[in-house]
């Protein structure tokens, strides 16, 4: 029988509607608004969050598994979260994906999964 996903047992503001938006703070600067990396300039605001030190995001959210809710790949931003590190949670039910076993990475290369996304679940039947 494929394993059922597991919920996160971070703590995440609970009592958000699902369908609304939501402002975390900004994984990739975390909260700072400067770009983490200092790479054009250690003035410079963050790629993501624009300065502001949050993002908005789709409730229900969980970490992201592919960056483990960092917001990068090394000193690049996270593909699948954008950086914000922060993904929503799928709707219904939803299995570990098999391929990458929820790791959300490809398990050939840096990349991330195919068959989830990167998200590390897939729907019954999606496999």
């Amino acid at each position: 029988m494929p394993e059922l996903a597991k919920q996160s047992s971070e703590k995440l503001p609970q009592g958000i509607p699902p369908g609304e938006i939501a402002e975390v703070r900004c994984s990739f600067c975390r909260g700072t608004g400067k770009d983490p990396f200092g790479i054009m300039s250690w003035m410079s605001n963050c790629c993501v969050c624009g300065g502001k030190g949050v993002v908005r995001v789709k409730a229900p959210y969980r970490p992201c598994p592919h960056c483990r809710g960092t917001g990068a790949i090394k000193t690049f931003t996270c593909g699948v979260c954008r950086g914000a590190g922060y993904v929503p949670r799928p709707a219904g039910p939803t299995l570990v994906c098999p391929e990458c076993r929820g790791s959300g990475d490809d398990p050939a290369s840096a990349m991330a999964c195919l068959t989830c996304l990167g998200l590390g679940l897939v729907a019954p039947g999606e496999s």
